[in-house]
């Protein structure tokens, strides 16, 4: 099931973003907003909540859907979903990964209702290629990885049988 447009995605995603970070962070406050008109740095300008490092004002980076995780005395936290009406492919794991090299947020999803590219699973399942999900690295610590899966119209929610890495959530 698709929807008719890729903006029609992005009440449903945000719903499902702000649940799923509810509750991964019982005690925080967590905002999701589409951002998809705007940069991430135009958007921070006026955003007068947490704490994010200098460089924020170079993010030039359109997410479609921005997550923010405020816990007490701690740098506010992101995290990123971005919907596509159509077969994900590498070219769109590509696009936010490098948002994520840019920003850095806790979690990065790619989504999309029809599904993930024949070669994009090649990549990841098939060759194993898991390694090209990863965008941060802290030594001890595992990688931070983008969650790619297929979105689920009907249960506005992840298809959790098409989520790469499958240890993801």
């Amino acid at each position: 099931m698709k929807y008719d447009t890729e903006k029609d995605m992005y009440p449903d995603v945000c719903h499902w973003l702000h649940n799923f970070l509810a509750d991964q962070y019982p005690i925080a406050d967590v905002e999701v907003y589409d951002l998809s008109h705007t940069s991430l740095s135009n958007f921070l300008k006026t955003y007068n909540k947490g704490r994010f490092p200098p460089e924020q004002i170079t993010w030039e980076i359109r997410v479609d859907i921005v997550g923010f995780i405020h816990r007490s005395s701690q740098t506010t936290s992101l995290a990123f979903a971005e919907c596509k009406n159509y077969r994900l492919t590498l070219a769109h794991l590509s696009q936010l990964l490098g948002y994520c090299r840019v920003a850095n947020p806790h979690f990065a999803f790619l989504l999309s209702p029809t599904g993930i590219s024949p070669r994009l699973i090649d990549l990841l399942e098939t060759f194993q290629r898991r390694d090209v999900l990863e965008y941060h690295w802290e030594k001890g610590k595992q990688p931070r990885r983008v969650i790619v899966a297929a979105w689920d119209k009907a249960a506005r929610n992840l298809n959790r049988h098409s989520i790469i890495p499958s240890t993801g959530l």
